[in-house]
């Protein structure tokens, strides 16, 4: 007996979850209806973008972020700033402000980022990371898959 209603009790809930996913669908659609700006980005609003690690790999991730044409580059931060291989991307934004220190880039600019891009070497991605989310911040960095090379 308890098995039964148990199944009753499950087909009875599932139709109502449906129900109110469809309602909830329908909603969030007839409100980005009524008013866009709710749900997405004004046109032409930019995510504000401070990138963490602009030599080697950072240099790639920087130029395809921005190549999107949805980031406005706000920050440029490196630890290695002024070295042969951050030069191209220092070049690409000469009024962007630079700093070697990350946490030294959020306290003085920690209201206007909306989104950082990570790509240090792979001991620095987390409390970089971690730091960035503490703060609200969106965050782009890429892990390796695996602990060794093997």
């Amino acid at each position: 007996m308890l098995m039964k209603s148990r199944n009753h009790r499950s087909q009875i809930l599932a139709p109502m979850r449906r129900r109110s996913f469809l309602k909830g669908v329908l909603a969030t659609g007839a409100l980005s209806v009524v008013s866009p700006n709710i749900l997405l980005a004004a046109p032409g609003d930019k995510v504000r973008l401070a990138c963490i690690g602009i030599g080697n790999r950072g240099a790639e991730v920087v130029a395809s972020l921005h190549a999107t044409g949805l980031a406005e580059v706000v920050a440029l931060c490196d630890t290695d700033i002024g070295a042969k291989h951050t030069l191209k991307t220092l070049e690409k934004f000469p009024n962007v402000p630079r700093f070697q220190d990350f946490r030294k880039m959020f306290d003085k600019l920690g209201k206007e980022i909306d989104a950082v891009s990570v790509a240090t070497p792979d001991f620095s991605h987390f409390p970089i990371a971690m730091l960035a989310m503490s703060l609200g911040k969106h965050v782009y960095v890429e892990k390796p898959m695996a602990h060794s090379f093997r």
